[in-house]
């Protein structure tokens, strides 16, 4: 009498570890559901590239340092309605104010990152030219 009710509630027991684990997995997938749809609404859209690079240069100035124009590609929107965009920003200044800006970039709220970027020297002035990349959503 006692072994087939030991051997039930071993059953019962693995059952239930087995449901806790589902419905952890059910819940971790609703969390990361969340997030990611977060993520994918502070992807900007093609029409506020605009402004975001606006912002980086003002960024830029803000820092003293001397902006060149500003070169992007032309992305190509893939299946999924995401596309990369790469912009190179062109700049000068003390080498104080480049580190703060390569700080302010990096650290932003911004989706934008740091792919290459290129030093050089002129005049007592770090030159560099700074390629960032972010994704775009195409509307």
């Amino acid at each position: 009498m006692v072994a087939p009710a030991a051997a039930d509630l071993a059953e019962r027991r693995q059952r239930y570890a087995d449901l806790k684990r589902e419905q952890a997995d059910t819940l971790q997938f609703q969390k990361q559901k969340r997030l990611f749809a977060g993520l994918a609404a502070g992807i900007p859209a093609q029409k506020d590239v605009p402004l975001l690079v606006k912002d980086l240069v003002s960024t830029a100035r803000r820092l003293n340092l001397a902006v060149e124009a500003v070169n992007s590609d032309i992305p190509t929107i893939g299946a999924g309605g995401l596309a990369m965009l790469t912009f190179t920003i062109p700049a000068a200044g003390a080498y104080g104010d480049v580190k703060r800006f390569i700080h302010e970039v990096e650290t932003s709220d911004r989706l934008v990152g740091i792919q290459d970027i290129r030093f050089g020297a002129d005049k007592g002035q770090v030159k560099f030219q700074m390629k960032l990349v972010t994704y775009i959503r195409g509307e």
